[in-house]
């Protein structure tokens, strides 16, 4: 029994035996059975949501199932050398699944391509498609067609390559009447003149009158599996529609079983029993099989080995290609962002401040020396060639001409404290009565002076530090003014220049006091942004790829998973070199900021970066549904990572569990390894240059055997 039975299933187009498939705790597919010869249209009709669309996509192999067997083409689907998924079948999806900057002729080629046709064969069957199918012109652009004729192409692609199964779902929604008919009559001489078996869905249940069997489905079981003649004869109706609700009625009230049996047995005159409208008896060839027989069969399936091939290698990236210089907002986005960002970073970030508003509060008895000093902040420039201190306040003043200050004049200390409340100044200076007496004093008595005579010798200073990074640089501007304005008056009384200085003298190894801010900054703005380019370009385009179904459909025609992403991967890559060199040429070349360690090891980490960074958004791209989750996700990820990095503050800041952490990261020794090759020349063979580039390889490495084996899991 069970031998003969499996010699019927490979025989068949499909067969589908016992197949149960869930969601959750809802049941999708229950016990469903169907078979499917070669040679013959089966039409599957049923309401949205009957589990039709599921049933077709565990015949393509794209969902498993959770109990049952299902053979295709006398195999399993994906067993090795079925050639399902693969080339033996054409599958249009219920989606469009064509991409939307294909023209109409590249969507064809694209599946010819992928299923091993040459071109010449392509461009043959493309013309007798587009003059069966009616296709708009072949240069138009898919995203310009309307959906009907977007259906049209779909149908088209799937029927380039003339499969020995060909799987159609909902093909003729938004299809108008006459080219419905067209297209059924092509269906129903091709299948007769090649032999090759076809499954079509359709919510139109009157076309399927041409079918050869049709299957009516409901809640996840198969109501009837038979002609469309019988089933008109059995029920004594004009219509399917009639018909399936007849069957639908009977489910409801249990009575499908019944139904069955009294349509298989014969009646009186040795004619198989029909069904009136209340009886609702039908005859029906349902072929089942016990779990039992089932059970009893131990074959071992052996997947397809993943497999790379030149044909359908050319034909992804081909398409990957044309998604990405026909989208040209992506295109203008992806090649002058770097440039945004860079350039923004170095006007917007890492300069002196200028301007800032200090106010100047004196007690002292200003000379003509000092008259031109006003409300406007200016100070008249004096040559103090004695050593007698003549008001050495405004002398203090003139080295307080200096771009980031803004002398503004205040008569009392009351009304600049208002100022500074109000926010009009940045702080202010009082200098006392009497300070060049006081001060000259102090210098000459040293620890003989009085206290008063100290308190008077000294310039109070009244800053506004809840910007403590404006606060701290004026501050520490101060500070350094106020020792040049010493050093300059002891160098004219005659004594030792080093006297006006703190008692520590400064030797830098490596940079210098003077240099920019910018410069410290340039290596983590150059990781941190080649990283964030890369995860948001790769979560995105295959996010899009998914969610299209294009993914999917490709993966039906044979093309396996490793190829999708292979071919992905380098195509960013390549975007990734011209990204990566626009952000240094920018930096190193037309503002010629200084380099001491090789133009190309620096490349050679940034380019690692925003590998790392495509990489993180693969595996985004493989745990999240949509481009919302991505964008959050890469976001999310992101932030964190730029704060603990160091560029935000000092990691030597940080507890040591969170150090130890932070270094963990993709950007922190990375960022220290490009800041050690910029700054100091280190090659890559130093200890602190490789351990950057070992944590972005470990990260690159991680996160892709992680990507691939979530992918196998999906799948």
């Amino acid at each position: 029994m069970y031998q003969k039975e499996n010699k019927m299933m490979k025989s068949a187009a499909v067969c589908v035996q016992d197949v149960v498939k869930s969601y959750g705790d809802k049941k999708i597919l229950d016990g469903l059975s169907m078979t499917v010869d070669r040679g013959t249209i089966y039409g599957l009709l049923g309401a949205s949501g009957c589990g039709k669309t599921t049933l077709l996509s565990c015949i393509v192999g794209r969902k498993s199932i959770q109990s049952g067997e299902i053979w295709v083409l006398g195999g399993t689907p994906g067993e090795k050398g079925s050639g399902v998924p693969g080339p033996r079948v054409g599958y249009m999806p219920q989606d469009i699944a064509l991409v939307g900057e294909f023209t109409v002729k590249d969507a064809v080629y694209y599946f010819g391509r992928v299923l091993n046709m040459n071109d010449k064969l392509i461009s043959e069957r493309f013309k007798k498609l587009s003059k069966l199918l009616e296709l708009p012109p072949a240069n138009r652009f898919l995203k310009n067609c309307s959906g009907g004729q977007q259906r049209r192409v779909s149908f088209a692609a799937a029927m380039v390559h003339m499969p020995e199964l060909l799987i159609l779902d909902e093909p003729t929604v938004g299809v108008d009447p006459v080219l419905r008919d067209k297209i059924w009559n092509f269906l129903v001489e091709m299948v007769h003149s090649e032999k090759i078996a076809v499954i079509i869905t359709t919510h139109y249940i009157e076309e399927c009158k041409q079918a050869d069997k049709i299957g009516l489905m409901r809640g996840g079981k198969l109501l009837a599996e038979e002609s469309p003649a019988r089933l008109l004869e059995a029920f004594h109706t004009d219509t399917l529609e009639e018909a399936f609700l007849i069957l639908s009625r009977n489910q409801d009230e249990g009575r499908i079983n019944d139904a069955i049996e009294a349509a298989n047995r014969p009646s009186e005159n040795g004619v198989l029993g029909s069904a009136s409208s209340d009886a609702s008896v039908a005859t029906f060839d349902i072929a089942y099989s016990s779990k039992e027989e089932l059970a009893k069969k131990k074959t071992k399936i052996k997947k397809d080995k993943t497999s790379l091939e030149s044909h359908r290698i050319k034909a992804l990236l081909d398409k990957n290609w044309k998604q990405f210089y026909r989208n040209i907002m992506g295109l203008i986005f992806l090649i002058t962002f770097p440039i945004l960002q860079t350039l923004c970073f170095l006007y917007g970030v890492g300069g002196d401040v200028k301007d800032l508003k200090l106010g100047i509060v004196s007690d002292e008895t200003n000379s003509v020396r000092c008259s031109n000093f006003d409300f406007n902040g200016t100070t008249e420039i004096y040559n103090f060639g004695d050593c007698h201190f003549y008001n050495a306040s405004c002398r203090f003043l003139e080295y307080l001409e200096h771009p980031m200050i803004h002398k503004v004049l205040y008569p009392t200390v009351e009304e600049a404290t208002k100022a500074v409340k109000h926010g009009n100044l940045i702080g202010f200076l009082h200098i006392p009565k009497n300070f060049t007496a006081s001060f000259e004093t102090r210098i000459q008595d040293g620890n003989n002076a009085e206290t008063w005579i100290i308190n008077y010798g000294e310039i109070k200073a009244y800053l506004d530090m809840s910007n403590r990074q404006t606060g701290a640089t004026l501050r520490f501007k101060l500070y350094e003014l106020f020792y040049d304005f010493q050093k300059s008056l002891f160098i004219d009384c005659g004594w030792l220049q080093n006297l006006g200085s703190l008692p520590i003298k400064n030797d830098y190894m490596f940079g210098n006091q003077d240099e920019a801010y910018t410069i410290f900054m340039i290596p983590g703005t150059i990781i941190t942004m080649l990283f964030f380019m890369g995860a948001m370009m790769t979560s995105q385009i295959i996010i899009t790829d998914r969610k299209d179904g294009i993914w999917d459909r490709s993966v039906v025609a044979g093309i396996t998973s490793l190829e999708i992403t292979l071919t992905h991967f380098i195509l960013q890559a390549c975007i990734m070199v011209v990204q990566a060199s626009e952000v240094l040429i920018l930096i190193f070349v037309v503002y010629k900021y200084p380099i001491e360690g090789s133009l190309w090891l620096i490349f050679f980490i940034a380019y690692l970066a925003g590998i790392c960074g495509m990489v993180y958004g693969f595996w985004v791209s493989v745990i999240c549904e949509d481009h919302s989750a991505a964008n959050i996700s890469v976001s999310g990820g992101f932030l964190p990572m730029m704060v603990l990095c160091g560029l935000v503050w000092p990691t030597e800041a940080m507890p040591i569990s969170l150090r130890i952490f932070a270094k963990c990261l993709p950007f922190t020794l990375a960022i220290e390894s490009l800041r050690n090759v910029l700054k100091k020349g280190w090659p890559l063979a130093n200890f602190y240059v490789m351990h950057g580039v070992g944590v972005l390889l470990g990260w690159i490495i991680l996160l892709g055997i992680v990507s691939v084996w979530l992918i196998k899991l999906k799948r």
